[in-house]
């Protein structure tokens, strides 16, 4: 018996013993196998750099201008208050070049007035250098003239090529402009720069397209040509002007810029230079280099031109 209750002692130690070995080996493991404690640091990752947007921007494209753009200013009818295009026969002056010469030109103002014609063209360079000041002193000079008024604008009537001041002080409605009197349509080109641009072309081939009138008349400040061969003439757009005066039987053309008087005709068009309204005369190489004015004359669709000498001055 007492054997016995020993070897159940025995026994009863050993699976205590066992129990406890199984549990520090199962503690062992479950040190090993848990997840790490969250107390742990969790590292921080690097910051990503956002990728830029990118927006395609087009390039803003600023178009040249194109010689076929359609030009500034359109034709203006301007109503002249004297006679109408019913009246038959009339007359009229044309002078030109009166920059510096206030005095010939003045004597023009006053002729023309006494005769009682119907109005005045003047073919450009009514001053000395586009200035303010000398705009607002012709514009003193035109302030007691009665006839209506058309200038053409020249090369010294623009400082800058925009012709502002022109524009304000001189009468003119526009640059270029165009008016009906009588049988006859009158246009006022503009070559100030000395050329006719395509589109200053494509106006005045537009404006003689559109008149009914059977007579017209061309005004501009350069000539296309000089019958006495200076090259005081349009730089640019000589040929296509005259391929237009020619078409559309255009029958006078006046210009100015050569301080003289000469004519010629050329493929049915009367081209006509006066340039003698004031400013120092070209004497050395033109044989016709005085002081003058034009009368012409319109009967119908008859024209007549006679030059009427400024002498002594």
């Amino acid at each position: 018996m007492r054997r016995r209750r020993k070897n159940s002692g025995q026994i009863i130690f050993n699976i205590v013993g066992l129990v406890v070995v199984l549990s520090m080996v199962l503690g062992g493991l479950s040190v090993v196998l848990l997840p790490q404690s969250s107390s742990r640091a969790t590292p921080t990752p690097f910051p990503t750099r956002p990728r830029p947007t990118l927006t395609p921007v087009p390039p803003t494209l600023t178009p040249l201008p194109t010689e076929t753009a359609t030009p500034t200013g359109t034709p203006i009818a301007t109503p002249i208050p004297l006679g109408s295009t019913d009246i038959k026969k009339f007359s009229f002056a044309v002078c030109g070049d009166n920059r510096g010469g206030d005095d010939v030109y003045q004597e023009i103002l006053r002729r023309t007035q006494e005769e009682g014609l119907a109005f005045l063209v003047n073919t450009g360079d009514l001053i000395k250098s586009g200035r303010t000041s000398q705009f607002q002193d012709f514009a003193e000079l035109m302030s007691d003239f009665s006839l209506p008024f058309f200038p053409v604008p020249g090369n010294h009537d623009s400082p800058d090529g925009l012709l502002d001041e022109f524009i304000q002080y001189s009468g003119a409605p526009a640059a270029h402009y165009s008016f009906d009197y009588g049988s006859a349509h009158f246009v006022v080109a503009d070559s100030h720069l000395g050329e006719l641009p395509k589109r200053e072309l494509a106006w005045l081939d537009a404006d003689l397209s559109a008149t009914s009138q059977p007579l017209k008349i061309v005004f501009l400040h350069y000539p296309p040509f000089d019958p006495d061969g200076s090259d005081y003439i349009l730089r640019q757009g000589n040929d296509e002007f005259m391929a237009l005066m020619q078409k559309h039987s255009v029958s006078h053309v006046f210009a100015g810029h050569i301080h003289a008087y000469a004519q010629e005709m050329r493929d049915g068009v009367n081209y006509i230079i006066t340039g003698g309204g004031g400013a120092p005369l070209y004497t050395t190489s033109h044989s016709q280099a005085f002081y003058h004015y034009l009368r012409v004359t319109i009967d119908g669709v008859e024209v007549g031109v006679e030059i009427v000498k400024i002498e002594d001055m």
